[in-house]
This record gives structure tokens, sequence and C-alpha cells, in this order.
């Protein structure tokens, strides 16, 4: 049972990453349109989670980036480096954003959307539905996420 689930995690992954390759990256984006390119950044961030792919958020969060995550703690980018270079603790299993709604205004853009996903988190097997808001900044000509912040989806 164990190596029917490696092998089918291997093959999800495999099958990932090059939906990601022939999707292309998110840094080639339409300088005029950011609403398509932040659309895409988050369906590339979430094929990068799954992917294991760090140098995604290295190119694409901004220096100073934070997160006000769902289990009430905070991250920087720093931080989120170290914890996706840990694939013994934090590995994803699956995530799937929807209802993707982004609203530019100049040089700043907004992205609202719910996610669902069942990861590894700190060595902690965690499965929930979120909601999330994603602030994103033109910087040097290039579309950079700034600030996150997220919260559980509780159901009654």
């Amino acid at each position: 049972m164990r190596t029917f689930i490696v092998r089918t995690l291997i093959a999800a992954v495999a099958a990932l990453t090059m939906a990601v390759i022939v999707a292309g990256p998110a840094n080639s984006e339409s300088k005029d349109d950011p609403v398509a390119w932040i659309t895409q950044y988050e369906h590339d961030a979430a094929a990068a989670d799954l992917a294991g792919d760090v140098s995604f958020y290295q190119k694409n969060l901004a220096d100073d980036w934070s997160d006000g995550m769902s289990n009430g703690q905070f991250q920087t980018k720093k931080e989120l480096i170290s914890d996706l270079t840990d694939k013994t603790h934090n590995i994803t299993f699956h995530e799937t954003p929807a209802n993707i709604k982004v609203r530019a205004y100049g040089g700043t853009a907004v992205a609202t959307y719910t996610e669902t996903y069942d990861a590894l988190t700190g060595g902690k097997r965690v499965a929930k539905t979120i909601i999330t808001t994603d602030t994103f900044v033109k910087v040097g000509g290039r579309w950079k996420l700034a600030a996150a912040h997220s919260s559980a989806v509780v159901y009654p």
C-alpha cells in the first residue's frame, strides 16, 4: 500500500511539474493585463507548492513579504523558503484555488480566493479550506506578492 501511495505521489508531482513547464512561468507577465497575470500567478503558486518549487517564491515574493497564516502565525519570506526546503516536514499533497477575483489599482492589486489543501506542515498533516487575500505591488516593472493573509473556513 505504501509503495502505491509513493508511486502515485511521484506521478502526480511529475505531471504537475510538466503542466507548469508547458503553461510557462508566471514571470512572463503581460504588462498590460495585471488581472490575467495575477490570476495565472495564483494557479502557478498552487502548482509550485505541489512540485516543491522553491524558486517560484524566491522569484515572485517581495523581499519583505509577510503572510498572516490561517493558523494564527505570521511568516516571512525567509521562513517560507526554509520551510519549503524541508521536504521531510513540509509537503503539499493537494491544493486547489477557486473563485479567484483580482482588482488592480495602478501599481497595486489585490487578489481574493478560496483554497482547499491537504499538506504536511511542520510535520503535521493539515487538510482544510481557507480564504486568502494577496496584495501585489509593481516593483521594477514586475508584479511581486507583498503580503498575504488567510483565514480558515469554519463550517457550521
